[in-house]
């Protein structure tokens, strides 16, 4: 997984995003601060909902808090002309979004694709982490990650969208990342990534006899097809029972063995916001892989986006 995603393997985010459903992409990408419609169609793991700057960068400035929430804002203090201070932001302690362990495994991703892949030149000689992302038409590149607790997203593109010759994510916005970031993070300490995957211990690997499972449990067919029962000696006469094709949506998964689906119509309506993005300018579309997407499988977007 981490050679796939430091070099934008289109095919292994497909198949990931298949396994874990695409309900619960969509779920994520909410918790982490994507305000703007999520589509759940298969192509939307290569990024091709629109989503805005400040959205991308507070998901990542997430992952650099170590999974704990950011919520962005553009005023720190309001004085009078006298200089009596009227209003200054407190500080606030974030949500915790996700267990510190898969914020760790989130950023040994990230480090990847700056240190071997294809964001090699946002590097600034100090620990990078983050990810390019190139439309399959060059109308879009962006480079977003951070380091030594600052978290920056570059954006390039047209505002008519149209396509810009040569634009990736891996050169313009990565070169501009790291010319920014170089200056921006001089005076900060050099911070080491925490990248140590320490998984609490029900997630820890199983024994071998926990993978095999119990022998009683096993179902065997004898040499006519028929089904063998868990621990009977007698091959039983009755063959599996065909799937209940009149089962409906929203009924319970479990009745016919079929596994549960990846979200309910109330959480897929809230988390792709219901409708069709407005005509925001602010909109661009998201990160998305360096590897082209199928022409009938991209969102075009809105010219006005």
């Amino acid at each position: 997984m981490r050679t796939a995603f430091a070099y934008s393997k289109n095919t292994v985010a497909a198949q990931l995003g298949n396994e874990v459903g695409f309900g619960t992409v969509a779920g994520m990408a909410r918790r982490f601060g994507i305000t703007t419609p999520i589509t759940t169609v298969p192509s939307m793991v290569l990024g091709t909902s629109e989503v805005r700057v400040i959205d991308m960068a507070r998901a990542f400035a997430s992952v650099s808090a170590k999974g704990r929430s950011i919520e962005p804002y553009g005023i720190l203090r309001v004085k009078s002309a006298d200089g009596d201070v009227l209003y200054e932001r407190k500080p606030k302690t974030g949500d915790l979004l996700v267990p510190q362990y898969v914020a760790a495994g989130i950023t040994d991703l990230l480090q990847s694709a700056v240190s071997t892949g294809t964001g090699k030149a946002a590097a600034i000689g100090r620990p990078v982490a983050g990810k390019t992302g190139t439309t399959s038409s060059n109308k879009d590149g962006w480079f977003i990650g951070f380091s030594s607790g600052l978290a920056t997203a570059v954006w390039m593109g047209r505002d008519d969208a149209k396509a810009v010759r040569g634009l990736q994510g891996g050169r313009a916005p990565a070169s501009a990342f790291a010319a920014f970031m170089r200056q921006a993070v001089k005076g900060r300490p050099v911070e080491k990534f925490d990248t140590d995957l320490k998984l609490p211990e029900w997630q820890l690997e199983p024994d071998d006899e926990f993978l095999f499972g119990d022998p009683d449990d096993y179902y065997f067919v004898d040499e006519d097809g028929n089904l063998i029962e868990p621990g009977a000696g007698e091959p039983s006469r009755s063959r599996r029972p065909e799937p209940d094709v009149s089962i409906q949506r929203g009924s319970s998964p479990e009745s016919n063995g079929d596994p549960p689906p990846a979200a309910n119509d109330d959480f897929l309506e809230k988390a792709i916001g219901g409708g069709s993005p407005s005509a925001d300018p602010g909109l661009r579309p998201a990160l998305r892989s360096e590897q082209p997407v199928p022409e009938q499988s991209v969102h075009v977007p809105d010219p006005g986006l």
